[in-house]
């Protein structure tokens, strides 16, 4: 599954990069259906969010590297190279700015809904990246 991940960079700035979620383990169902998962990862306090139209969050943090899967809405993210990008229903985005100046956040459509789920540090996202 592809992801963009915004992250900080060495400079304490912020970019975007792209991720690719392996989802290799395969089983099959009752039904004869070939399925495939990703790994398991625990994941303590995941979230409902919600933003009104129109809102705007300046320079800021993430508080967790963390998924985020989006409902309703367009969101907007702005990273410090000057990038824009944006997400609506049924995408998945990473944050991955917890140090630095972090991102911009906007509504572009709203009110945005998404589900915020954390992913530890203890889980190696180094196998995510893309070549």
């Amino acid at each position: 599954m592809k992801v963009i991940r915004f992250f900080t960079t060495e400079d304490g700035g912020s970019a975007f990069d792209e991720l690719d979620i392996p989802v290799v383990t395969r089983t099959t169902d009752a039904w004869a259906n070939e399925l495939q998962f990703s790994e398991a990862f625990a994941s303590p306090n995941v979230r409902i969010f919600e933003a009104p139209v129109d809102a705007f969050q300046d320079w800021h943090n993430a508080p967790t590297r963390q998924l985020c899967i989006m409902l309703e809405g367009i969101w907007e993210i702005g990273t410090t190279d000057g990038d824009k990008r944006r997400w609506g229903p049924g995408e998945v985005f990473m944050p991955d700015t917890v140090a630095g100046q972090g991102h911009t956040s906007r509504v572009v459509e709203g009110p945005v809904r998404m589900v915020f789920v954390p992913v530890p540090s203890e889980v190696d996202i180094t196998s995510w990246h893309m070549d």
